[in-house]
């Protein structure tokens, strides 16, 4: 499919590039991307909407009109059918363009699919959100819709060079999206810069109240450290520092905390939790298509069929208490926010693996919300990258106290691995 013209304007020039760095960079469900109709959709734009124009990519478990849901897999797509998730109007109903439905790991589980990360091309996107956050680090995209049980939407973010964000749970309806685990479920939202994810996030985010900092407020912003932060490679835990350096010099607080004895024993049970309830979801589907399931996906089945009711009940009652734990631990060292790595190490090599997901999990556990940007990058084009975990609820001052920290740092402003000016993709 070709869409070149003459002289083209604008967005003319960004779905020609789609048309040419797509085949390479595999964001998009095949046949869910179409020139002509993002061409007029976008002509019928209403200028007066905050989002006007920005093209928008939908994962591929969120149900979005004219467009089937596949989820990754060969599962019969009526499996998936349902009304249009209301996270995706809000966004259509405020201006965004129809991109194309993106890739995603296999029922956002492990399996990969075939995207690669625009910043090198011989790497992974990460996942579960791989092709929502490589459509936008590719600019094919300006915002794109995920979902986060694990790290789906913060590491892809982190591997990938954008902005990401992942809700406090419950405050973006999960409504017409396939569930993984209805305890640990999240909507997620990247965009290709700051200004843009903050247009975005109140539109995104039910009864959001407008809140600004005085220009006085230094937030206090704790490290966790110990077996948490431990797991982080050397040089991710160098540039780290250097950036934990920088917030310090311009007169944040900083407070370094052992976060808890043993991290994998909150992950575990985080993976118990999510594995017993995904399995729940596909044990009517089992029997019919078990043989069609990617390796990764029945794994994850099969340990879920093994975790018993007490044992599942037993788990959630131990993630509600770390919940009300953390919330009392930020409130008692006035924390405003974490900070911390997005993963243990840099994009991995290959795509047959969708990365790291432990220093993501805890945060996905108590339900706090998360903004993620970038802070450099390595001789290879990787992206180094943030997590910034706010209190929980506290949505309106975590993109305030995130705003003040992209401002400060002042490296995590990665260009697109796109623009009109430079239209070369990858390394």
């Amino acid at each position: 499919m070709s869409c070149q013209r003459t002289q083209p304007n604008l967005i003319e020039q960004r779905i020609n590039h789609i048309s040419r760095h797509e085949p390479s960079v595999q964001a998009f469900v095949d046949g869910t991307f179409d020139c002509d109709r993002v061409l007029d959709a976008f002509a019928q734009s209403d200028q007066r909407l905050a989002l006007n124009g920005l093209l928008l990519g939908v994962k591929d478990i969120i149900n979005i009109d004219q467009f089937p849901t596949r989820c990754g897999s060969v599962l019969p797509a009526h499996l998936f059918d349902g009304p249009q998730a209301s996270c995706a109007t809000r966004l259509l109903k405020a201006g965004a363009v129809m991109a194309g439905k993106t890739v995603t790991a296999e029922f956002a589980i492990s399996d990969p699919g075939p995207t690669r990360n625009p910043r090198n091309l011989n790497h992974t996107p990460g996942g579960s959100s791989s092709g929502s956050a490589a459509a936008v680090a590719a600019g094919f995209c300006d915002i794109a819709l995920g979902t986060q049980t694990s790290g789906s939407v913060i590491r892809p973010a982190g591997y990938c060079g954008t902005f990401g964000y992942k809700p406090s749970f419950g405050r973006v309806a999960l409504d017409g999206v396939l569930p993984y685990s209805k305890s640990m479920d999240h909507i997620g939202l990247f965009a290709k810069d700051m200004p843009t994810l903050a247009t975005t996030i109140p539109i995104l985010v039910t009864d959001w109240q407008n809140t600004e900092n005085s220009p006085e407020h230094r937030p206090v912003i704790g490290v966790p450290m110990g077996s948490y932060i431990d797991i982080a490679m050397p040089h991710i835990r160098a540039q780290f520092e250097m950036i934990i350096g920088a917030i310090k010099h311009m007169g944040a607080t900083v407070k370094p905390i052992i976060l808890c004895d043993d991290i994998s024993y909150h992950n575990d049970t985080h993976d118990l939790i999510a594995n017993a309830e995904l399995y729940q979801i596909h044990k009517s589907w089992i029997k019919d298509y078990w043989k069609i399931y990617k390796p990764m996906s029945r794994a994850a089945l099969e340990f879920g069929q093994n975790v018993s009711n007490k044992t599942l009940v037993e788990s959630l009652n131990k993630a509600r208490k770390v919940q009300s734990w953390m919330q009392q631990l930020m409130v008692e060292h006035a924390i405003d926010a974490w900070i911390a790595p997005v993963a243990p190490d840099l994009a991995p090599e290959g795509i047959s693996t969708t990365g790291d997901f432990r220093m993501n999990a805890f945060w996905s556990y108590t339900g706090l919300p998360i903004i993620t940007f970038p802070t450099g990058t390595d001789d290879r084009n990787l992206p180094y990258s943030i997590q910034i975990v706010g209190r929980f609820g506290g949505d309106e001052s975590l993109l305030n106290v995130s705003r003040y920290l992209h401002q400060v740092i002042g490296v995590g402003k990665l260009p697109l691995a796109w623009s009109v000016d430079q239209p070369a993709l990858g390394k």
